[in-house]
């Protein structure tokens, strides 16, 4: 299984690692909480709204692993990337 690590000061949520994903294993979601710098997103993360406070990343929507189980590490999301946001790992 693999995860998706977000560089979000460089992502400018473009989707186009949505569009590239041929296995349809990616989404876009709003972020709810204070940082997602260096984090794994998930739904869960993405959809958690402890946090009310708006800051300028909780106004855009970042990529994320929808669905972890069909990702088969291609990495066509890294690679298309504009701005060298993600990076794919591994369990």
């Amino acid at each position: 299984m693999f995860k998706l690590k977000l560089n979000a000061k460089n992502c400018i949520s473009c989707g186009i690692c949505m569009d590239v994903c041929t296995l349809h294993a990616m989404a876009m979601g709003t972020n709810f909480s204070k940082s997602i710098e260096g984090k794994n997103l998930t739904n869960l993360y993405l959809n958690s709204k402890d946090n009310v406070e708006k800051l300028p990343e909780q106004m855009m929507t970042f990529p994320y692993l929808a669905y972890p189980q069909l990702c088969d590490g291609c990495a066509n999301c890294v690679n298309e990337c504009p701005v060298t946001a993600l990076e794919l790992q591994s369990d």
